[in-house]
């Protein structure tokens, strides 16, 4: 099912605001719109439910849809805003981007009009609830990558060498000295200590390049000295002629699932 839309629609002329209301409706079964008289009837309404948008006047006594929006941006600084009006002028459609509206439109009667404000909406508020859950998704990947026990390491592939953009705490715990920095060093050369390390790290570079995981158990250097991990390397964003620019490097101590016989490699 399509996800619903909730529009508050603020203009002070109540029966041009039932007109438009029905008439954005009738463009998508996924728009409900409420309704204000005033803008401060718009915001006690926004305080009292949410809305995904806000379609307003601008002519309106007391406060204008510039001063309007000022007023929602304080409060609600992402949420989408049209200005809807039938004043329209440079001045003020500069001086509501400058206030950051989301869209502007000029008011009209005909069916097309309301079409247009109905694809605005929906595209404003589409486009709203991706960037929320991209910020949702790194809030959680944050979350993670700094509380996880696992040591992980952000790396920039560049001429089949794994360049390190960052770390998380486990990963400076484990692998990095005291007062030592490894951002923009080789993390094959920071945490192998052996030429069959290096090789086998090599070789995993390699299959990342070419967009393959590996998962794998190998023997890395500590600041404890050689301890046994199985490691993930996760290739990501993949550039336009299909190989990898970055990857995600996870390791997970094992050694003592190992056991003390295990030999290293």
């Amino acid at each position: 099912m399509p996800e619903a839309i909730a529009v508050l629609h603020v203009d002070d002329d109540p029966d041009f605001a039932e007109f438009a209301a029905s008439l954005l409706e009738r463009q998508d079964d996924r728009l409900t719109v409420v309704r204000a008289d005033s803008a401060s009837d718009g915001q006690a309404l926004l305080a009292e439910r949410p809305v995904d948008c806000v379609v307003s006047d601008y002519d309106m006594p007391r406060l204008n849809g510039i001063e309007f929006l000022q007023a929602i941006r304080e409060q609600y600084p992402d949420l989408p805003f049209i200005l809807f009006t039938g004043k329209g002028s440079e001045e003020i459609a500069s001086e509501a981007i400058s206030a950051g509206v989301t869209d502007y439109l000029q008011k009209g009667s005909d069916v097309e009009r309301y079409e247009l404000l109905a694809n605005r909406v929906t595209n404003a508020v589409a486009q709203n609830r991706a960037q929320q859950r991209a910020l949702e998704t790194t809030q959680r990947y944050e979350t993670l990558f700094t509380h996880t026990t696992n040591a992980i390491a952000s790396v920039e592939l560049r001429n089949g060498a794994p360049i390190i953009q960052s770390v998380n705490p486990a990963f400076e715990a484990t692998f990095v000295p005291p007062g030592t920095d490894v951002v923009g060093r080789n993390l094959d050369r920071v945490i192998t200590a052996t030429d069959a390390q290096r090789e086998q790290a090599e070789r995993i570079t390699r299959r990342a390049e070419t967009g393959d995981v590996t998962t794998t158990e190998v023997t890395r250097q500590t600041v404890d000295g050689p301890r046994t991990f199985q490691l993930q390397a996760v290739p990501i964003d993949p550039d336009e002629t299909g190989g990898v620019c970055s990857a995600f490097a996870v390791y997970t101590d094992v050694t003592d699932i190992a056991g003390d016989d295990e030999t290293p490699s």
